[in-house]
């Protein structure tokens, strides 16, 4: 009888945001093709605009990992990145996952899922999320023995001092060394900064923040506003005003996911208004649902949550 066939090894998912990919990240990457036949990472947020929080599009940062792979020594070709879409829902970020996930087994093949990465904070609870995955995580890696490396404390340094950390592989110490010569750096940090400042004012309290956001639309156009201050500034958004925690609209759609807002965690009471708000203009509604970088915040997700709801109570009535 000829021999059984050998069952191919594991696929391997990494998740992560990648701002930027820093040293402890090529090593779970490393560790992660050294145990597994391949691996696919996932950089989040890749629905969203740049801002401090954010600096990089998905492309940019698959380059990066891509790069240091690379000239570390190893073969890049059972590397796969794919990018991964902000929900700001916990079950509908998880059916992003596992979409992704399922592609990959279909271009690879069948072949057992194996979850990597490391915890280091609630940031990496995900890791529990999916019992259907076995888990395989790497020993978080530390800077110099002073503590786990920390992406938020390389953007701190990157746009706040103006420095190219130590702590990322050359080929991304090259790229931000050149960033930081950019238009788009020196938006961010005084994006950086702005948020900052606004983060003192509140004084470490962490009283919950509310606010109004007006959305009127027509079946052809939203009407939007435009970002003025340096906190998001030139992109589209929904007028926001903020609210009392006594005084919350009724009837109105409910974003509270903690990580929606990049000061300090807000609610969203989102209403429906039958007049076009002040200080808006009507933007072709296809054009910005095709648009979700050029949105602040989670607007986009709003937008585009709320639109198909919309869709589905006509095509209900109807």
């Amino acid at each position: 009888m000829p021999p059984a066939a050998r069952p191919p090894g594991a696929l391997a998912v990494y998740i992560g945001r990648f701002q930027p990919p820093h040293d402890a990240h090529l090593h779970t990457i490393q560790t992660a093709l050294d145990r597994h036949a391949h691996l696919l990472v996932l950089t989040g947020s890749a629905n969203l605009a740049r801002s401090a929080h954010n600096p990089w599009t998905a492309p940019e940062r698959a380059h990066l990992i891509r790069a240091a792979l690379r000239e570390s020594g190893h073969d890049p070709r059972r590397l796969s990145v794919r990018p991964l879409p902000d929900e700001f829902d916990a079950a509908r970020w998880a059916a992003q996952v596992q979409a992704a996930v399922t592609a990959a087994l279909d271009r690879l093949g069948p072949r057992p899922v194996v979850l990597t990465g490391f915890e280091k904070d609630a940031s990496s609870s995900y890791l529990r999320w999916f019992p259907q995955w076995q888990t395989d995580p790497v020993p978080a890696q530390t800077a110099g023995g002073t503590g786990l490396l920390n992406a938020t404390d390389l953007r701190a340094a990157l746009l706040g001092r103006g420095e190219v950390p130590p702590q990322v592989p050359p080929a991304v110490q090259a790229f931000l060394r050149g960033f930081l010569r950019t238009r788009t750096a020196a938006r961010l940090s005084a994006e950086y900064h702005a948020v900052q400042a606004t983060r003192a004012t509140l004084n470490g309290t962490p009283t919950p923040q509310h606010e109004r956001l007006d959305l009127h639309t027509d079946p052809h156009a939203v009407w939007l506003t435009r970002r003025a201050g340096p906190i998001g500034r030139g992109l589209w958004a929904l007028p926001a005003t903020p609210l009392p925690p006594g005084d919350l609209p009724a009837q109105a759609a409910v974003f509270a996911h903690p990580a929606r807002s990049p000061v300090w965690p807000t609610t969203a009471h989102v209403v429906r208004v039958t007049a076009p708000p002040p200080g808006t203009r009507p933007v072709p509604l296809a054009a910005a649902l095709a648009r979700p970088h050029a949105f602040f915040e989670d607007h986009h997700v709003i937008l585009t949550r709320l639109t198909e709801e919309g869709r589905g109570a006509s095509d209900t009535a109807g």
